[in-house]
C-alpha cells in the first residue's frame, strides 16, 4: 500500500460502505467517513467543495499550529500547503466510533512541487471527527488531528 494506490483504496472502501444502508449511529458515523474519504480531492479547489460538504460552517479545526481555527481560516491555510505540495491521502486503516467521534488512521502523502524528481514524503495521522446531525445529515463540528512527522523530520 503507498501513493500509487491511495486513491484506489479509499474509492473501494467508498462504495461499500455506501451499500450499508441504515445502521446504528456508529455505523452511519463510520460510513459517512469512509465515504467522504473516497471522494476527497486533492486540488484545493476540489477539496474547498469536499470540505464545505464535511465540515460545518462554523467547525473547529485543530490540525496546523498551536491553537485552534475556525473551519474558513483552516481553508485558507491549506491553500498554502496545496501551493508548496502536492497531497495525496491513503485509505483509513483504522476507525474507532463512539460518543459522536470517529477517531481516523491513515497515511498523508506529500510530494513538493517545483522540484525535478521531488521525493512523496509520507507520515501517519490521526484524526479525531466530532460529528453531529445537522438538516439530517452527518457533519464534522470538530476535528482534531495529529501526525507523528513522518520521514519529514529532519
Amino acid at each position: 500500500m503507498g501513493v500509487e494506490n491511495a486513491k484506489m483504496l479509499r474509492e473501494e472502501a467508498a462504495a461499500k460502505a455506501r451499500e450499508s444502508v441504515g445502521g446504528t449511529l456508529e455505523e452511519r458515523m463510520a460510513n459517512r467517513m469512509y465515504i467522504a474519504w473516497g471522494e476527497w480531492q486533492p486540488d484545493y479547489e476540489g477539496w474547498i467543495k469536499w470540505s464545505n460538504d464535511l465540515y460545518t460552517a462554523d467547525a473547529v479545526i485543530s490540525a496546523i499550529g498551536a491553537t485552534d481555527q475556525k473551519f474558513r481560516d483552516y481553508q485558507a491555510s491549506m491553500k498554502e500547503q496545496r501551493d508548496r505540495c502536492t497531497m495525496e491521502m491513503g485509505p483509513i486503516k483504522q476507525m474507532t466510533v463512539g460518543d459522536g467521534v470517529a477517531a481516523l488512521v491513515y497515511e498523508m502523502y506529500l510530494t513538493p512541487k517545483g522540484m525535478e524528481n521531488a521525493p512523496t514524503f509520507s507520515m501517519m495521522v490521526t484524526e479525531f471527527n466530532k460529528l453531529e446531525e445537522i438538516d439530517g445529515k452527518l457533519m464534522v463540528t470538530r476535528l482534531d488531528l495529529y501526525t507523528d512527522g513522518g520521514n519529514l523530520r529532519v
